[in-house]
């Protein structure tokens, strides 16, 4: 019987068992609507303000707003259409990196139509976003940036806080509050202690089920003084932003999960560094395989690579065989498979785009796991890559 590993943490993670027990009082004694005004309500809304405080202060934001959404496409969404709508006055102008996630191109796709310029800012061979490039885009018509924190399948990390100080420097020379600065930070929060004031974010994006809380549930940081228009109508809820019946245990969960998180940080980087090291150390000493990237500009989480002339969709469903997940691409592609948008961004062909397989780790991962994994691996392409070729 084959051993099962999961190395698809980047798509999801299992929800944490203490994030289960925080959760659970509000779905079966506390579950008054937040919105009613009797006890049962105070109780429920009294719970929602302490879970996104707490939220506020785990991002590193003194004051501003989270925005309870289903998750990071939500906000995502949220962040893009919501600054466009409402500042549409002040330009029609956004700077996008050309490795965001789907839910952030598909939106940027979708305001082109509505009249909207997108710039988009390609990445270069070590995976970030040139500053340099993403400078000489901004224009005085520009209203919002969005270049993610880490990207979802090379878990390079993006210059963040230099992006953040430019745009400081550009909105005070032009005595404006535009461009505003939207990070799509879906892979970092739970991984990364995020500080918004002090990388001058203004809108971020995280999603409860990527650090170890519970799917379904998201949300969007707005800096104070920022407007949106809305997605959904309705009674109101979210500051008028996104109206609904709030998800209180799920708030609960997410806002438990990031504590967790937060409190076990150093202990779980230095294990995924270790497990990261023992991967990339095998697979370059495999005939055929290439690492995308360096391990110094991504998550410990994250092992990119692709192996010549085998498609990484065939190594990824031969793994599954064998009882190992990996991905190839975000899981909001997988089942609509394509050439990695990230990795024809960094200049790589469409063919060696084919090849592209995503390993992330968890914290549940053990060293006889990957060993596992890696004895799988070495035998797929030792037997079938003089076989199989690509189309």
């Amino acid at each position: 019987m084959p051993r099962y590993v999961y190395l698809d943490h980047a798509a999801t993670t299992p929800l944490d068992p203490q994030v289960w027990q925080a959760m659970k009082p509000y779905c079966l004694d506390v579950f008054g609507n937040p919105n009613s005004l009797h006890l049962f309500g105070d109780e429920a809304d009294e719970a929602v303000q302490q879970a996104k405080g707490d939220i506020l202060h785990l991002l590193g934001a003194k004051q501003g707003k989270i925005v309870l959404t289903s998750g990071g496409t939500e906000a995502n969404n949220l962040a893009l259409m919501g600054i466009a709508q409402t500042y549409k006055h002040q330009g029609k102008h956004m700077v996008i990196s050309a490795i965001e996630h789907d839910s952030v191109l598909s939106t940027c796709a979708s305001l082109a139509k509505q009249g909207f310029t997108i710039h988009y800012v390609p990445a270069d061979r070590t995976g970030q976003v040139r500053l340099d490039e993403l400078e000489q885009a901004l224009t005085e018509e520009t209203i919002l940036v969005s270049v993610m924190h880490a990207n979802n399948e090379t878990g390079v990390i993006q210059p963040i806080e230099d992006i953040g100080r430019l745009l400081q420097a550009k909105r005070l020379k032009q005595g404006t509050k535009t461009p505003f600065f939207h990070c799509d930070a879906v892979q970092t929060v739970g991984k990364i202690p995020i500080q918004v004031d002090e990388w001058n974010i203004d809108l971020l994006s995280f999603s409860a089920h990527k650090f170890y809380g519970p799917k379904g549930v998201g949300g969007l940081y707005v800096q104070k003084g920022i407007r949106l228009s809305p997605l959904l109508h309705g009674g109101g809820q979210e500051y008028g932003w996104r109206s609904g019946t709030q998800n209180v245990p799920g708030l609960i969960g997410a806002a438990f999960a990031l504590k967790q998180c937060q409190a076990h940080h150093d202990q779980d980087w230095q294990h995924y560094t270790a497990l990261n090291h023992m991967m990339r150390e095998t697979l370059e000493s495999l005939p055929g395989i290439h690492l995308t990237v360096s391990a110094a500009y991504a998550l410990p989480t994250h092992i990119h690579f692709r192996c010549e002339r085998i498609e990484g969709q065939a190594l990824m469903q031969e793994l599954s065989r064998r009882g190992v997940a990996v991905s190839t691409s975000s899981a909001c592609h997988a089942r609509h498979w394509a050439p990695s948008h990230v990795m024809l961004a960094m200049g790589f062909s469409d063919e060696q785009a084919k090849q592209a397989v995503r390993i992330s780790l968890g914290r549940n991962i053990t060293t006889e796991d990957i060993h596992y994994a890696l004895n799988q691996i070495e035998d797929i392409v030792r037997t079938f890559r003089n076989s199989y070729v690509l189309s």
